[in-house]
């Protein structure tokens, strides 16, 4: 995938350990090139109300957007996100502090969803106010959807089940259970507090509630972070306490779903090759076959899925805690892999970094600030053995060996440029 050069100077770097976290413009490393994976903003459920009051005795809310659109906070919210991107890429030398970065600086690149496309626009609208809006690009759509996050083909449903049976310890039933999750428990009592009048299909009676909890507890979440009055916030019922009481559930349950080996490796293979293709452009300063985005772009964005950032952190063995949960990926939450160069040695290095608001943050919309920033976690990158820069010739190496090419697609679909206000 390399020019000759390149390959050189990245074996060369493998020699060489891992610097020191870089600081900023004055420190021996420079930030060459950043590429985010990052989850929309904030949406309604997925799923219609009818659907959803089957599972409580009270109605649940309708929203102001149709289901799984980008809301009117959500593009506030996420909008904060890009102006404090911006702060930080200035921070270390990337871009400037202000002003339109170069049209060739920024690609961005999201699924064909409503969300990902405004989640896009409003990141971008906080990140150089006043500018000309950027091109979206979007796969154009003759078929499935877009290969790089809804990958096709797929293991059998039979090879998914055995490897989530195997990763849930050989009992797939213990471990979606309300005796292995007691948190179920309280969930099951705030959608039915009244015994005497059960949900016409209660969370309890699944055989495995654990499957269901991970949408319900989100959409609570939902409510939340989108602002709604307490009152309307699970009728009442749900505090951020609450919330943080249940939320290991969707953590638990997409874990079992998406981070699962098979899973990860089916699902985030062409992802993340493309990904990788895409720091081999920026490390080596020539085009590669496969990449997102030209040769010379300083910053690659991805607007995708929680699903997406499951399967890539399950394909890598990335984990992160933060507001005290582990491996979760709120709205607006971001995988962001930063390649720096030392001044000196002109070693490449990869550092890969979990960010993410927190749920106060994201209902109050707040700007993001020195004083009241969004949370961020520094991960251990494959091929490294502690949260620091890693050589990018180890980090490369050791990608390579995780990615799965029987999901594989190696040429990009074809794009197209999808108006931010379609």
């Amino acid at each position: 995938m390399y020019k000759l050069v390149a390959v050189a100077l990245l074996l060369s770097a493998a020699l060489v350990p891992a610097q020191t976290r870089p600081t900023g413009t004055q420190s021996a490393e420079q930030l060459r090139f950043i590429l985010i994976l990052s989850r929309h903003g904030i949406r309604p459920p997925l799923a219609p109300t009818s659907v959803l009051n089957q599972r409580s005795t009270d109605a649940w809310p309708e929203w102001e957007v149709p289901l799984g659109y980008l809301t009117p906070h959500g593009g506030e919210a996420i909008h904060q996100m890009g102006a404090y991107l911006r702060t930080t890429l200035a921070h270390d030398g990337l871009l400037a502090a202000t002003g339109c970065p170069g049209a060739n600086h920024i690609y961005i690149y999201a699924d064909t969803d409503e969300r990902n496309i405004m989640s896009s626009f409003h990141t971008f609208a906080g990140f150089e106010p006043g500018c000309t809006a950027r091109a979206i690009h979007t796969v154009a759509l003759k078929g499935p959807r877009d290969p790089l996050f809804s990958p096709t083909p797929t293991p059998p449903a039979d090879a998914i089940t055995a490897d989530r049976r195997a990763y849930a310890g050989g009992n797939l039933a213990a471990y979606t259970s309300a005796a292995q999750n007691p948190e179920l428990n309280e969930l099951a009592k705030l959608l039915a507090p009244d015994p005497a009048h059960p949900a016409a299909k209660p969370l309890l009676a699944e055989a495995t509630p654990l499957s269901l909890a991970v949408s319900l507890v989100e959409d609570f979440q939902l409510e939340y972070i989108d602002a709604k009055p307490m009152n309307q916030v699970g009728w009442g019922r749900v505090d951020a306490a609450t919330l943080h009481r249940l939320m290991p559930l969707h953590a638990k349950g997409f874990t079992l779903s998406a981070r699962a080996p098979l899973a990860a490796k089916s699902h985030g293979s062409n992802l993340m090759a493309h990904m990788l293709e895409t720091l081999e452009q920026a490390a080596g300063n020539e085009p590669v076959t496969g990449a997102i985005g030209p040769s010379g772009t300083h910053l690659v964005y991805i607007s995708g899925h929680d699903t997406n950032l499951f399967n890539l952190a399950g394909l890598l063995g990335l984990n992160w805690t933060a507001e005290g949960l582990a491996n979760d990926t709120p709205p607006d939450a971001q995988l962001a892999f930063e390649l720096w160069q030392n001044r000196r040695s002109r070693q490449l290095s990869v550092r890969i970094l979990y960010r993410a608001q927190t749920l106060d943050q994201l209902r109050s919309a707040a700007p993001l600030t020195a004083k009241n920033k969004p949370l961020e976690v520094e991960l251990v990158a494959p091929g490294c053995t502690k949260a620091d820069l890693c050589p990018f010739a180890a980090f490369d190496k050791a990608v390579h060996g995780l990615l799965d090419p029987a999901y594989i697609k190696p040429e990009m679909p074809e794009l197209q440029v999808t108006p931010a206000n379609y």
